[in-house]
């Protein structure tokens, strides 16, 4: 099995004949099938059910094919390392967080004019965990309610990774002038039960309703229509803003909610019941962009 009978595979499925695929790899539509025959072949299945009208994969084929993508991504990405062995690269997971995404916009700011290529992604807990285990992050930084920790430990050791502890923050509600909260100086447990709340889906953000209210409390309101889901922080914002929606968060950089009239506002008995901290691989030294950016965190963290 070579790399060139998997792109010749994909090729074939992606466009559904031998001809486009001779096309646009420009070789002879004979040569395309023999090749993929010598796959098949060497693989004992049928991959492609060949007719008239083209080719279409067989349930083995798609199975194959998925594989086939991966390795062909992979296979890219190794013929590019000898390329970027003089870039500076940083590779950065964070679970959705304000004060984070700002702290970044500021440090990249001044480390483009460096040279530094960075890539920045927002993933849930349990994405950001996969892709610091899979080295395809530096570092991952996330949030953790206090409750959580043990568990999160847990699945830590599993994949070979430690969290480090780099501040608190505590819940908060988001307010806007139309909820009936809005000037409040704190609220209850109870209060939450009574408001209707827009949430960041529970795929995109691991900081939920669930942390405050418990499951029982979250599913009366899931239930009974009091809470809207969306994976937009800008529609999420927006809406807390502009009716008398609210939202449950975490204390963090307030900035973008002082520009749309957003109050931060205390929820009784909850402070500093949420962990923010850094993952990395717990045998690896962290690389000196993640170092640096570390610091840099650490530094304006809360400023």
């Amino acid at each position: 099995m070579d790399i060139k009978q998997l792109q010749y595979l994909v090729v074939s499925i992606d466009n559904g004949s031998f001809k486009k695929a001779s096309e646009l790899l420009y070789t002879t539509q004979p040569h395309i099938s023999k090749t993929i025959k010598s796959l098949e072949v060497e693989l004992g299945m049928q991959l492609l059910k060949r007719n008239a009208r083209g080719v279409e994969a067989t349930e083995e084929g798609r199975k194959v094919y998925e594989y086939a993508c991966r390795i062909l991504v992979d296979s890219g990405k190794i013929q590019h390392v000898r390329e970027e062995k003089d870039i500076r690269m940083l590779k950065i997971a964070v679970t959705p967080d304000d004060e984070l995404n700002h702290l970044f916009r500021t440090f990249y700011a001044q480390e483009v004019k460096e040279g530094l290529h960075v890539e920045y992604m927002e993933r849930n807990a349990e994405e950001l965990l996969r892709m610091v285990h899979h080295h395809r992050v530096d570092i991952g930084f996330l949030l953790v309610d206090q409750n959580q920790k043990t568990a999160l430990l847990q699945m830590l050791a599993h994949k070979r990774l430690e969290f480090t502890e780099i501040g608190k923050r505590s819940p908060v509600l988001l307010a806007g002038p139309e909820s009936p909260l809005y000037g409040a100086e704190s609220v209850s447990n109870k209060e939450l039960r009574e408001i209707k709340l827009i949430q960041m889906d529970a795929d995109q953000d691991m900081f939920s309703i669930q942390l405050v209210h418990g499951k029982e409390d979250y599913q009366y309101h899931r239930t009974h229509g009091k809470t809207l889901m969306t994976n937009s922080r800008d529609v999420l914002l927006e809406l807390v803003s502009k009716t008398d929606l609210c939202s449950i968060s975490v204390c963090g950089d307030s900035r973008q909610e002082t520009d749309r009239r957003i109050r931060q506002i205390p929820i009784k008995g909850e402070k500093d019941r949420i962990v923010l901290g850094y993952v990395k691989r717990k045998r690896d030294e962290l690389t000196a962009e993640a170092e640096k950016f570390l610091a840099y965190i650490c530094e304006n963290l809360g400023n």
